[in-house]
């Protein structure tokens, strides 16, 4: 599970923020995956609001609209759900980890409301780069969702750059 200082997250953002600014500008291409709407426009006006200019979020209602998607865009993080219609976020998540070659591999998060330390190590065992709960208050929960995309794309673009 994620658990992370706020102030220190806080800054993590602040000093991504002014590097992308001192630098070419950076936007950090999010594919979020749940079956509520509701829940896709919350997250996404609270990562706005958090990253600012930062992140572009695009959303998907299952994990078959997220497939189709990622056949025709490029995305830096994958945010999924647990409960998705058809498939389970896990089983999401086992279908890209068998479709991408080692060395792209997108970092995906499972964001969920699923709690419990069986659910955590199932998720990272298959590959999930972190497990947040959305148990909690919204700004909190969409504030360290926002560290980890950060510090998942940082990640990647490092790996890239290599």
């Amino acid at each position: 599970m994620v658990f992370e200082n706020t102030l220190s997250g806080n800054k993590m953002i602040n000093d991504f923020q002014s590097q992308s600014a001192n630098s070419i500008p950076i936007r950090i291409r999010v594919l979020h995956v749940d079956n509520e709407p509701a829940v896709l426009e919350i997250t996404r006006i609270f990562l706005i609001r958090v990253a600012k200019e930062d992140f572009e979020i695009a959303g998907a209602l299952s994990a078959e609209e997220a497939l189709d998607k990622l056949e025709s865009e490029d995305f830096d993080v994958i945010i999924a759900d647990y409960n998705l219609p058809g498939m389970n976020g896990i089983e999401f998540l086992e279908v890209l980890r068998e479709s991408e070659n080692h060395t792209d591999h997108t970092p995906f998060i499972l964001f969920t409301e699923k709690v419990g330390a069986e659910v955590a190590k199932e998720a990272l065992n298959k590959g999930a780069d972190r497990y947040i709960t959305k148990n909690g208050n919204s700004a909190s929960q969409c504030s360290a969702l926002a560290r980890a995309i950060y510090e998942l794309a940082r990640g990647k673009k490092k790996k890239e750059d290599l």
